[in-house]
């Protein structure tokens, strides 16, 4: 009997994922827990594992699909299985259903007649440009918005569907149209292989129009030598990367914040110099103690949940004109990950050690840069911590995530000359904040009490510890 396998529910939150990338196709023997597709949400990428063994018999769904959680994506079983009634409405089974049964119909064939001389390899007619094979919807939106010649192409997708990815690669060796040729192409004008324009532009002159046929020297007038090439002459190659759906949901939640939000940003600066000796003694003694693991981060990260503890209108969410506060610090930490920025949340930061804040942290950031961190775990911050110190930058404009009302960036240590109590230049180091508020909510005077309060914090920081 066949069975299903759906797509997951990633997370409480999520509704529906991006099919990403199968690994799989129909036909391939799989069992429980082998790897079968890539999806992602608006904050992680998954991989997604078998739940059933079997025949791979139909995929359902298109690379580049947003499939609603726990539908049907997958049918496996025994060839020659109807899987019909597992086909989810909107999915593609059909004609992957159909692909299968045509395959099997042509291998009983062969068994049943032995005697038939064998075929001609079939790999050239596989690998034959289909010039009416159909175009997915992301494919189609790209031939819309990119106005070019579009060529026969090998589809890379199920039954030879051309997928987003193989018009963009044609795209990239086409002849392009300019907005009067692409204009007359739509009104049924016929369009040339190649035009008069730079790099084989097509303009609304070539319209109509077949190619010239280049000209043949004759004895009489030989043919001129080629001119060495120029500057000018050289095609400029423009690489296309399509957006991934995190980077997506990134652009659009941060276009949202800085239109719906006034804010605004305040910089200070904190004597890091005791923190650092702190940091040097645990990493010596710390095998003891079992504080090894922790680093600078860590230490600005404990110092910024004390500092709103005592700032609770900072640990808030703002939104129909009412400031929600919350005893729960729930704070969140931008990771750069190879899919891009996500923020992990450490919930309920305000009960833990700062060993057990330290191991959080790390386990958090480990399993999003894996690209396998619970959605769950990325819900809920009330507060979020920026740190772009070890990249060098020293102050920057940190863009708050809405509904929070703040977010503070965490820049890089400078050394700086300072005059002591008795008068003498002594050199210490400094670590640079920016604090960015929603004005609507929090004006300048309480960023600054925000910040004076972390500062003593920090600069006193063994004391903060000893107190609790």
């Amino acid at each position: 009997m066949a069975n299903a396998i759906v797509m997951p529910k990633a997370g409480n939150s999520v509704e529906e994922c991006l099919l990403s990338k199968w690994r799989v196709k129909v036909g391939d023997v799989i069992k429980t827990g082998d790897i079968i597709c890539d999806i992602e949400t608006d904050k992680s990428a998954i991989e997604v594992e078998a739940t059933a063994d079997g025949t791979v018999l139909a995929l359902f769904w298109q690379e580049g699909d947003l499939v609603p959680v726990l539908q049907n994506i997958l049918a496996v079983g025994t060839p020659g299985e109807d899987v019909s009634a597992l086909a989810p409405a909107g999915g593609s089974a059909p004609a992957i259903a159909d692909a299968v049964a045509e395959a099997a119909t042509a291998t009983t064939a062969a068994v049943a007649t032995p005697t038939e001389a064998p075929a001609a390899p079939v790999a050239a007619s596989t690998t034959a440009p289909v010039a009416n094979a159909p175009l997915s919807p992301r494919a189609r939106k790209f031939v819309a918005e990119h106005p070019f010649v579009l060529p026969a192409i090998n589809g890379s997708g199920a039954n030879g569907r051309i997928m987003e990815k193989d018009v963009a690669e044609a795209y990239r060796n086409a002849a392009r149209l300019s907005p009067a040729a692409a204009a007359m192409r739509a009104d049924g004008v016929a369009t040339p292989a190649t035009g008069t324009g730079v790099s084989g532009m097509i303009r609304a002159e070539d319209m109509g129009k077949a190619a010239a046929a280049p000209a043949t020297p004759t004895a009489a007038a030989p043919a001129p030598a080629p001119a060495a090439p120029t500057a000018a002459a050289v095609a400029d190659v423009i690489t296309e990367k399509p957006f991934p759906q995190i980077r997506k949901i990134i652009a659009k939640r941060l276009h949202e914040s800085l239109s719906s939000m006034a804010q605004y940003t305040l910089n200070a600066e904190a004597d890091v110099t005791g923190l650092l000796a702190l940091r040097q003694r645990i990493k010596e003694q710390g095998e003891a103690l079992k504080l090894a693991n922790i680093n600078i981060g860590d230490m600005v990260m404990f110092a910024v949940i004390k500092t709103l503890q005592k700032h609770p209108e900072f640990n808030a969410e703002f939104g129909d004109n009412v400031l929600r506060m919350h005893s729960a610090i729930n704070i969140g930490f931008a990771c750069d990950t190879p899919r891009g920025l996500m923020v992990p949340v450490l919930h309920n930061a305000q009960t833990m050690s700062l060993g057990e804040m330290s191991n959080t942290v790390k386990t958090l950031a480990k399993q999003a840069n894996a690209g396998n961190l619970n959605p769950d775990l990325m819900q809920g911050a009330t507060f979020t911590v920026s740190n772009l110190g070890a990249l060098g930058i020293t102050n920057f404009t940190p863009v708050i995530s809405a509904p929070q009302v703040a977010i503070l960036g965490v820049c890089k240590t400078l050394l700086r000359p300072v005059r002591d109590k008795n008068g003498d230049i002594c050199y210490r180091d400094f670590m640079q904040f920016s604090l960015t508020m929603n004005h609507m909510v929090l004006d300048g005077a309480p960023g600054a009490q925000f910040l004076n309060t972390l500062r003593s914090i920090i600069e006193n920081f063994e004391l903060v510890c000893i107190a609790g």
